[in-house]
């Protein structure tokens, strides 16, 4: 098994460097592993926003695009919650260019 280190920043903002990320976890479940309170409500399958977070803008355009059932999920966010980098984060695939991505959890 590989494994990156990416950044989260909590929702209380206290922002840990150096979360290890295993190549066999989505991004939502390395933040569950990590300890970061995701609900992941639906378990994984992009039909609730409990996983919602945002990233950097680079990891955003290195995560690969969003499909319709994604975008259907972010869409039903509130205005003040979504923003141009939001991603659920249990439709983030591991990918070793993803090393050093900054995650900011979002709002329950």
């Amino acid at each position: 098994m590989t494994t990156i280190e990416i950044t989260v920043t909590d929702r209380e903002g206290v922002t840990t460097e150096g979360v290890d990320w295993d190549s066999d976890e989505s991004l939502m479940e390395c933040l569950v592993r990590n300890g970061y309170p995701i609900l992941a409500t639906c378990g994984g399958n992009a039909s609730c926003s409990t996983c919602h977070s945002y990233l950097d803008e680079a990891s955003f355009e290195t995560a690969g695009e969003i499909d319709e059932d994604e975008a259907a999920v972010l869409d039903s966010l509130l205005d003040d919650e979504r923003e141009p980098t939001s991603r659920l984060t249990c439709q983030i695939a591991w990918d070793e260019d993803l090393a050093g991505a900054k995650v900011r959890i979002g709002p329950f």
